[in-house]
């Protein structure tokens, strides 16, 4: 799993929101096959960003958002699903 993360304009402000939390809105996962199934937040998620284990369904448009946190999920170019159905 690769993570990068957008860099929004923030005309010179720190990207920490007012609780000194990092902003991961614009956060965005590469998927491999490796990841499957796909559920967040992953288990090398810190603890202060956790929320609901919810399982992402990635398999029929390459690319899934969390209802929770907001983070994209994009399965790697060429990576073959393989299991139930796929």
């Amino acid at each position: 799993m690769t993570q990068t993360a957008s860099a929004p304009e923030n005309n010179g402000k720190d990207q920490n929101d007012e609780a000194g939390q990092t902003d991961l809105s614009a956060q965005s996962v590469t998927i491999t096959s490796e990841d499957l199934p796909l559920h967040c937040p992953s288990d090398k998620a810190p603890l202060w960003s956790m929320h609901p284990r919810v399982y992402l369904d990635i398999a029929d448009t390459g690319s899934v958002k969390c209802p929770y946190c907001g983070t994209v999920y994009q399965l790697a170019p060429g990576t073959k699903i393989h299991g139930h159905g796929h």
